[in-house]
């Protein structure tokens, strides 16, 4: 289950290459390009904000509608947490 406050992970590498984030996991050793929704998402994953939260600021900041925000933000949370980069998820 996906915490409703998702948290990146203290340990992980994140930089901007050409304008494009990338996300360096040592501990999985892999390298993950984030599109630039995912990288807002990324950015808002801080422990603090809700994924509710983080659709609304998705609405303003790409101009779409609820609905797809909200599916937006679940779908790259999951799979966030998935690939192990949030906190209190197995690492892979």
């Amino acid at each position: 289950m996906v915490s409703d406050r998702p948290k990146r992970r203290g340990d992980l590498n994140a930089r901007l290459v050409d304008g494009e984030m990338v996300v360096l996991d040592r501990h999985a050793e892999r390298i993950h390009q984030l599109n630039s929704t995912a990288r807002f998402i990324w950015d808002h994953c801080d422990g603090d904000r809700s994924v509710a939260q983080i659709a609304d600021g998705m609405m303003e900041a790409f101009e779409v509608d609820g609905a797809t925000a909200a599916r937006d933000v679940a779908d790259t949370v999951r799979q966030f947490a998935e690939l192990g980069l949030l906190d209190g998820r197995p690492r892979q």
